[in-house]
């Protein structure tokens, strides 16, 4: 379990692979880049826990209760999940605090977190896509609680296929084979040829919509907000899980792929820290230039009415 932990640290990743000859000038300033990784990976971390948890407070007591707002709720939750895990590896690392238990948990909840917000971006972008191309059955046939109950079943999902990768690959000295292989090719399954292809689909209808404006009578700033976010995803927090894919179901030794991944697993951390961010920058956008408060801002990107000149908006 340690040296797997420890990948999450490029040093300690190095280390583990790294022949002992090596002169203390190169350990010395390998050893100092280490912890400048470790500081800035906090202060994303900090950062990002502290958005994430305002956007919590403001979307439970704040901002009425509506469809999209769940589903943004239960988001906010994955990203602080993954930030907080995040956090405490980067202690762990730096203090040299290496307990089975504590780590067995904190890299369990990581990827929970990290699944959950992959399913979760799916469900938003094809619910959205729904109500673009069916209008009728959103307003009128959709299940009153039908958000929630996604919710709780793809957090059910997630617990499901973050204990199969961490008990049969992650948490391992040496994965289990072939049942580590079987893991990675069922993550593979549900990630690549369900959850992404359903994800880009429903954006680019979205993209189409908000593009060609073919039913101005539409929430714009809802569908740039989904959009944005996807996109973000996809160039941050996607790298990581298709490394850990590759790396485990072929089982490679290769030093040069574990030493990017604590790096992909910052560009991860980026993606859950900047989603409060956007929402609020969106949100913030008007025709006419004024200040708007914080509260102000997030009621008006999740509120699901259209605006008038929504084309000039998006301009």
């Amino acid at each position: 379990m340690e040296p797997l932990s420890t990948t999450f640290c490029p040093l300690e990743s190095t280390q583990y692979t790294r022949n002992k000859s090596l002169n203390e000038t190169t350990w010395s300033s390998n050893q100092e880049a280490d912890y400048i990784y470790i500081c800035v990976s906090l202060v994303i971390c900090v950062l990002g826990l502290a958005g994430n948890g305002l956007l919590i407070w403001f979307l439970i007591f704040c901002i009425k209760r509506k469809p999209f707002t769940v589903y943004i709720l239960h988001l906010a939750i994955a990203d602080f999940l993954v930030l907080l895990c995040s956090s405490i590896i980067q202690l762990v690392n730096t203090f040299h605090i290496y307990d089975d238990t504590l780590l067995t948990y904190t890299v369990f909840f990581m990827l929970f977190g990290y699944n959950t917000g992959l399913h979760l971006l799916t469900a938003i972008s094809v619910e959205r896509c729904l109500s673009v191309l069916f209008p009728i059955w959103y307003q009128c046939r959709r299940p009153k609680h039908q958000s929630a109950v996604a919710c709780a079943l793809l957090w059910a999902l997630s617990v499901l296929v973050s204990g199969l990768e961490n008990f049969f690959c992650i948490m391992k000295l040496m994965p289990q084979f072939p049942e580590c292989r079987y893991v990675y090719l069922f993550s593979c399954i549900l990630t690549f040829l369900v959850f992404v292809p359903l994800m880009v689909f429903s954006n680019l209808i979205l993209f189409i919509q908000v593009c060609c404006n073919l039913k101005p009578r539409q929430p714009v700033k809802l569908y740039v907000i989904i959009m944005v976010t996807v996109i973000l995803f996809l160039l941050f927090a996607m790298p990581m899980k298709v490394l850990l894919i590759i790396t485990y179901y072929s089982y490679t030794t290769d030093e040069s792929v574990w030493y990017s991944l604590p790096y992909l697993n910052m560009l991860s951390t980026i993606n859950s820290s900047i989603n409060p961010i956007v929402y609020f920058v969106v949100g913030s956008l008007r025709r006419k230039r004024s200040r708007k408060s914080l509260k102000e801002a997030l009621q008006k990107v999740f509120e699901e009415k259209p605006e008038v000149g929504s084309r000039e908006n998006v301009a």
